[in-house]
């Protein structure tokens, strides 16, 4: 009978990575400590008889821990030591001979880079896939350069159209996955309703001066995105009511997030003064050499584009690794995205190369992600008479980026792909000051914090709704005039919006 086998953390083996003073064997024995479940020994320029050897070591540490052991390519030293199974690539033996070789009941992998290819493997009955790469590696040459997740999951999708009940395929993706971006991908590469099984990695372990630790950490990765991937339950009006209502007075009453942002120099005080009176504490904090340091007290980050500088996106790109490590929400202002082909290319490898939570733009940058021609962006702002269908734009981004989308205009749409709001608070007076916008990033940051990894939507909603009543109050003030004077009591009104006002004013549906 064929061995049962995890997928989750997948140890692909290089001993040119194993620090010095460490050998190959305490690595895999301290990976298997931290969470690693399966082990695939990849020695590419051993002799037969030195892999027989070292495979041999291997194997009394993993039959030990009960974690099936695969021999990358070398059908002969599988079958030599009586390994669990092989992983094969496109130019080593055909499925169909190794399987002859082996037998039924051991395991065979295969590499796949493409569709054609995950059809063939599944038709051919491998045990699971190997889908890569995701991103840059130098571990292993490879014909397709990296798809990053998006990529994966358009092989995952069509590798699961192919899989024929009642035997479903099994796969992990492989390439630059760390413990970084794991959740991110796994997160980004769920098809239809069905995540990958788990991750491949080398250096992220091999390399590590403490691979115990490393697998630990990888492994919290994988669980926080098996908690939040796939697509979210579906609200109603009553439950969304309540819950809104209940993260708008957490906030207030003293829960003081430590909101980071790295903004646009236009709006910085606008921003940290808002954060201030909505409950939150603002930093911020752009040099690249502080994120680290920052990062496990952040309870989320606010990256906004608008005046973008090359040393700027340095400092975001960390921040962003940094919060993906922690699980700290972010907020990704993407101002102007397709006005220039730099903020294009910035962003796209923003959202490639970590996990957003909430992407916040009007509908111009909203129909730039979309890939939509029915508005445009001049400057910083949105051109065009607006979409057909607003709800289709918005649950389409957020479906096809894993996160929750807010789409500013006169009505503000809110979606996480399963749910869809439109919330109809908010005062013309918005448009006409500078930053407006930028500090409805800042309301996002504030409230999503309590809810991010169980229900982000909730949080945005809380965020628009309450910077948005903050608006109505402040511009029916008898003392606003114009543009200058509903700025200031902007501020004022966010800091003494009471939770009943709150509750009174806000003007929402579901959609």
């Amino acid at each position: 009978m064929k061995l049962e086998f995890d997928l989750s953390l997948y140890l692909v083996t290089d001993s040119t990575m194993v620090p010095a003073g460490k050998t190959l064997a305490e690595t895999v024995d301290q990976a298997i400590q931290g969470g690693v479940t399966m082990v695939q020994l990849r020695e590419k320029s051993a002799d037969t008889s030195d892999f027989i050897a070292v495979a041999r070591t291997v194997q009394s540490i993993t039959r030990k821990a009960r974690v099936p052991l695969l021999i990358n390519d070398r059908i002969d030293v599988a079958l030599a030591i009586d390994a669990d199974g092989v992983h094969i690539g496109q130019d080593d033996m055909p499925l169909i001979e190794a399987r002859r070789l082996l037998g039924p009941h051991k395991i065979i992998g295969v590499s796949v880079q493409t569709c054609d290819e995950a059809e063939i493997a599944v038709r051919g009955g491998a045990d699971y896939l190997g889908i890569g790469t995701c991103y840059s590696t130098n571990t292993k040459a490879v014909k397709v350069g990296p798809q990053g997740p998006a990529g994966i999951r358009a092989v995952w999708e069509h590798a699961l159209q192919v899989s024929e009940p009642p035997r479903k395929v099994r796969a992990v993706t492989i390439g630059g996955v760390n413990q970084y971006n794991a959740a991110h991908v796994l997160n980004y590469a769920c098809a239809f309703k069905t995540c990958l099984d788990g991750v491949a990695v080398v250096s992220a372990i091999m390399a590590a001066p403490d691979p115990r630790l490393a697998a630990q950490v990888l492994q919290q990765q994988i669980s926080t995105a098996r908690q939040t991937s796939g697509l979210r339950p579906k609200y109603g009006i009553d439950h969304v009511s309540q819950q809104v209502a209940a993260v708008f007075a957490q906030s207030k009453n003293g829960s003081t997030p430590l909101v980071q942002h790295i903004t646009n120099s236009v709006v910085i005080n606008d921003c940290a003064n808002a954060c201030l009176a909505l409950g939150g504490s603002p930093i911020m904090a752009a040099d690249v050499e502080e994120q680290t340091d920052l990062a496990p007290v952040v309870n989320a980050l606010v990256i906004n584009i608008g005046t973008l500088a090359a040393i700027q996106i340095a400092g975001m790109r960390e921040a962003m690794r940094q919060a993906n490590l922690h699980q700290t929400p972010i907020i990704l202002d993407p101002v102007a995205v397709g006005a220039t082909t730099r903020r294009m290319q910035v962003v796209d490898e923003m959202i490639r190369d970590f996990g957003i939570c909430v992407i916040k733009g009007n509908a111009g940058e909203v129909a730039v992600l979309a890939g939509s021609a029915e508005m445009k962006m001049r400057g910083v702002d949105a051109v065009g008479t607006g979409f057909a269908d607003p709800v289709a734009v918005v649950k389409q981004v957020a479906l096809r980026h894993r996160c929750v989308v807010v789409m500013t205009g006169v009505v503000d749409y809110v979606s996480d792909g399963t749910n869809t709001f439109a919330v109809r608070n908010g005062h013309k007076l918005q448009s006409v000051i500078t930053g407006s916008g930028c500090m409805v990033g800042t309301a996002l940051g504030t409230f999503i914090h309590s809810v991010a990894q169980v229900a982000p939507v909730i949080g945005a909603l809380t965020g628009i709704l309450a910077i948005n009543i903050a608006a109505e109050v402040a511009a029916n003030r008898s003392d606003v005039r114009g543009p200058g004077t509903f700025r200031a009591a902007f501020i004022d009104s966010m800091y003494n919006l009471t939770t009943e006002q709150f509750n009174a004013h806000m003007d929402f549906s579901i959609l």
